[in-house]
């Protein structure tokens, strides 16, 4: 494709700013506009705003869903149906209904030369890709995934279901799916669950176990005050602990008493530091080059799955078989 690539982006809030800029800074790339509920806020985007979302598409060769949690499957459903690439931010769905819709819809058009990628962006953070290098040399016997939030008041949607389609769909879904990435299909989970502060559930704990016979827990509270790191993952081999704080370090430790191996990222631009740089690039990569998606709608479907398996299990008091 010797043409820059038009991309329309459906939703103009944080997200979308944040893809903006990154896209701005890669030749292969023009922003052709934005559709948003709010003309406003379009307008606001500093990108061309478009009246509806066929005419976004219209001026589009790709477009990014940026959108609240349960619009995200029938806008990309409407985005593979025109024939456009599609970079939907996470969670892909929030039923299992929808997932299966979506996933089936972008195989479809993944055989048309059609590019779908989830925004699944810690796969590429640098702290991360780094525990995915150790886990190479030697894998994983156990894990602990935490993954908390502040507060569920800003902005106000973010406690409300009928938006998100649960607290497991925000920030702890990026989790689920850094579990498969890092410790293989997970083959069954266990949790519990309360409702503490919010008027949805904001409290979980739950056990993950791995097609490879491994295991990991999993914990989640949404009202921690943003205690850093309120996201962290330790991953443990024989007499070794890797373990990351935020986006920001990854330690590995041998010993009791040895020196730590560290690894800093605090000077890389938050951009780069939380993987959006290169899952940006790598979209692109795959429309250009005709490559598979870095993140498939198959991986954004199962991070899905895990989600409603935690509620399920929460409901059941049961282990539930993914």
């Amino acid at each position: 494709m010797s043409a820059a690539i038009r991309i329309g982006f459906i939703g103009s809030g944080n997200i979308a700013a944040t893809h903006m800029r990154v896209l701005s800074k890669d030749s292969r790339a023009r922003i052709a506009g934005v559709y948003d509920v709010s003309p406003e806020r379009a307008k606001a985007s500093g990108a061309d705003a478009f009246a509806s979302i066929d005419a976004l598409l219209e001026a589009s060769d790709a477009v990014y869903i940026t959108t609240p949690n349960r619009l995200h499957p029938a806008q990309a459903l409407r985005a593979i149906e025109q024939r456009k690439h599609v970079f939907c931010e996470k969670p892909m769905a929030v039923t299992r209904e929808d997932a299966a819709r979506v996933e089936a819809a972008a195989a479809s058009g993944a055989a048309s030369g059609m590019v779908f990628q989830v925004g699944h962006n810690r796969r590429f953070a640098p702290v991360y890709q780094r525990v995915k290098q150790a886990l190479a040399e030697e894998p994983a016997l156990a894990a602990d995934f935490k993954m908390n939030r502040g507060e569920l008041e800003n902005p106000a949607w973010t406690s409300d279901d009928a938006v998100t389609g649960g607290y497991l769909f925000e920030t702890p879904i990026h989790i689920f799916d850094m579990a498969r990435f890092l410790m293989g299909e997970v083959a069954s989970i266990t949790a519990v669950a309360e409702s503490l502060v919010y008027p949805t559930l904001d409290t979980f704990h739950a056990i993950f176990r791995f097609a490879s016979g491994r295991s990991a827990t999993f914990r989640s509270v949404a009202y921690t005050g943003w205690s850093f790191p309120f996201e962290r993952v330790e991953v443990y081999r024989k007499h070794t602990t890797l373990s990351t704080e935020e986006m920001d370090r990854v330690n590995l430790a041998t010993s009791l008493i040895g020196a730590v191996d560290a690894h800093d990222y605090r000077h890389l631009p938050w951009e780069q530091r939380w993987g959006y740089v290169t899952e940006d690039r790598l979209f692109l990569d795959s429309i250009v080059q005709g490559t598979p998606a870095a993140v498939t709608a198959s991986d954004g479907a199962a991070a899905v799955k895990m989600a409603l398996a935690i509620y399920e299990s929460t409901q059941t008091g049961k282990e539930v078989q993914l």
